[in-house]
């Protein structure tokens, strides 16, 4: 719609009516400015979504990079940088209903509801602790009880919302997924969550909530110790080793990398191509419980010879069919100076993720004493 302000969710793959920076209201990640190639266009396949992606992260220099990195992965997101901690929110207050306004997380609030509604199913407990309603969204605000040493729930799966007399209040009924905006453990027993929905329902309507399952989800981190050789660009570091890009042979160089008691991954294949380091990682076992799960999958690269030093990295693909990692030998060498000698190279490599499993239920939430 013209002159409508929009921004992009690359986890979520949609518009939102929002600026650019600020956070989707569906799954709390950072929105971009519109691609080019979204409005009035067909939406673009994985494989050009992905080499998209890489052409705006990885400069000229590294562009042949990118192709090897295109021809071992299709489609995927591409991340950098660690896992950020969710905030507790306030404790649950007594059931009360009102229509106060204010300003919560995703904007100012035209009503909110206390409910503490509980239910019980799948070994856990869910309570529904309140809605609240602002100019184009909902949140649901959760309580789940139950929970296994360090699992959190990131996803609900079949979300209805229902008025008393069994019809949706949302236009398209059921949400099949949608993922949660975890808020860590308040005062409260249990892991406090929420939810917000990208449309605004009438919240005094509301008399019963059904969730047909949940995602739980565990941190898993898996450690790589790896060493790089390449004598040429070892001795002419610090002058412009740009022209090495170009080889077509490397003498001497080798990429040599081993897990550190991996669990749900392990090291398919190692590249050395144009200066950069490839690392292809598969799981072991289900994907969706190994750290190259896509859902909240970080990376982090660093030197081994200098304490606290960090590399530019990006990791990409398919959870199914694996994850490369990729770095810039020039940027290794460099960090590390003159400590490694000609001795090869070291560097560490951190993968995490959210290794998830689903729970399911259902959940029928509503008024205790009230009839479902």
């Amino acid at each position: 719609m013209a002159g409508r302000r929009q921004a992009w969710c690359p986890r979520c793959d949609e518009l939102r009516a929002a600026r650019p920076g600020t956070a989707c209201p569906v799954c709390g990640r950072g929105l971009l400015p519109v691609p080019p190639s979204l409005p009035g266009h067909d939406r673009p396949g994985l494989a050009d979504r992905a080499g998209e992606r890489l052409q705006a992260l990885l400069p000229a220099a590294r562009a042949a990079a990118a192709g090897l990195l295109l021809v071992v992965t299709v489609g995927g997101g591409f991340a950098a940088g660690r896992l950020t901690r969710a905030t507790p929110s306030a404790p649950a207050a007594p059931p009360t209903t009102s229509a106060e306004a204010g300003f919560g997380d995703s904007g100012p609030l035209l009503g909110r509801r206390q409910l503490n509604w509980p239910a019980a199913g799948g070994g856990l407990g869910v309570t529904l602790r309140s809605v609240a309603v602002g100019a184009g969204f909902t949140r649901l605000e959760l309580t789940v009880a139950g929970l296994g040493r360090g699992q959190r729930v990131v996803a609900l799966e079949g979300l209805r919302i229902l008025d008393a007399a069994g019809n949706d209040l949302l236009p398209g009924g059921e949400i099949d997924r949608i993922n949660t905006v975890g808020r860590g453990r308040g005062l409260a027993p249990g892991q406090q969550t929420e939810v917000v929905l990208d449309q605004a329902i009438d919240h005094n309507a509301l008399a019963r909530v059904q969730v047909r399952g949940l995602t739980l989800a565990v941190e898993v981190d898996e450690q790589l110790l790896g060493s790089l050789a390449d004598p040429e660009l070892q001795r002419n570091f610090r002058e412009d080793p740009g022209s090495l890009d170009q080889r077509t042979r490397c003498q001497g160089c080798r990429v040599r990398v081993r897990c550190v008691g991996c669990r749900t991954v392990r090291v398919a294949a190692t590249a050395y191509r144009h200066s950069q380091v490839l690392l292809l990682l598969q799981p072991v076992g289900p994907p969706e419980r190994s750290a190259v799960n896509e859902t909240g999958r970080q990376l982090l690269v660093t030197p081994a010879e200098v304490a606290g030093g960090e590399l530019t990295a990006w990791v990409g693909g398919d959870s199914g069919g694996g994850v490369v990692v990729t770095f810039s030998g020039h940027e290794l060498i460099g960090v590390a100076g003159d400590a490694a000698g000609d001795r090869p190279v070291g560097f560490e490599v951190h993968l995490e993720a959210l290794a998830e499993r689903a729970v399911r239920g259902p959940w029928v939430i509503a008024e205790p004493g009230r009839a479902p």
